[in-house]
């Protein structure tokens, strides 16, 4: 069956619930251990929107994904006014204890590339209380700097590989996540990947989340820069300023 689309900021959206959503990674999976084949999952965001926008390289590393599912308030709410509405925003914060249920519901093996150490590993350690000790879960920080050092690179793909993962999150931060998945896809033998931000450390509570009213009002993004002003202020307040633009030709397109 042919999923709705909506192109909106130079992104062409899947746009699903978070259920549907889940039951297509689900499909994914399948198909692909079927076939011996590979495929990864985006959520785009504003500053995703921006950095799409900008770098060419980027965007065509989204063009690539097989679903891309919408990230952030901001962009729900202008698809409403610009007539292309969403059913639900879907983050990859809210989706991933989705696909951890998921991955326990299918047997689905499950590994985590990323974080700082010991931040996935406590997530794993949350999932094997919760599920048993016979759920699958793998997990693996690589150094800094490890993309661009060819003997560590090969280790964190050897490492995924041999544990042989059926769903493999990437908590690299973007764009870093989505480029390592793109430019090591021939080699990384994982039926979905999908990089999911700050979900990790959402979940293993290194990282706090905005209260839920200022997730709905759109405000996550402020509570993130209370939170981390100097990290986050050249990505809310200079980066992301370029989003007005993006905004300005949707409006004309009309």
């Amino acid at each position: 069956m042919e999923r709705e689309k909506i192109d909106i900021f130079g992104v062409n959206f899947d746009n699903l619930d978070m259920d549907n959503a889940v039951q297509a990674i689900n499909s994914l999976i399948i198909r692909n251990k079927k076939k011996n084949s590979t495929s990864f999952v985006v959520t785009p965001n504003v500053d995703h929107l921006v950095n799409i926008n900008k770098n060419k390289d980027f965007k065509k590393v989204y063009e690539k994904a097989s679903l891309k599912l919408v990230d952030g308030m901001p962009i729900v709410i202008l698809s409403k006014l610009f007539k292309k509405p969403f059913k639900s925003k879907v983050s990859g914060a809210d989706l991933t204890p989705e696909l951890f249920e998921l991955a326990h519901n299918e047997n689905h093996r499950v590994f985590i590339f990323g974080s700082q150490p010991g931040v996935a590993d406590k997530v794993a350690k949350m999932y094997k209380e919760k599920f048993g000790e016979n759920f699958c879960v793998g997990t693996y920080s690589p150094p800094f700097g490890f993309e661009n050092n060819s003997i560590e690179l090969k280790h964190c793909i050897d490492t995924i590989n041999n544990f042989a993962p059926d769903l493999l999150f990437v908590s690299l931060g973007s764009p870093k996540g989505e480029f390592f998945i793109h430019n090591n896809s021939h080699l990384l033998k994982v039926p979905v990947s999908i990089q999911v931000g700050a979900a990790i450390d959402f979940m293993a509570g290194t990282v706090k989340r905005a209260p839920i009213w200022m997730q709905k009002l759109s405000l996550e993004w402020f509570y993130r820069f209370i939170k981390e002003p100097k990290r986050m202020f050249k990505r809310y307040f200079v980066n992301d300023m370029y989003f007005m633009k993006l905004i300005v030709e949707e409006i004309r397109k009309k």
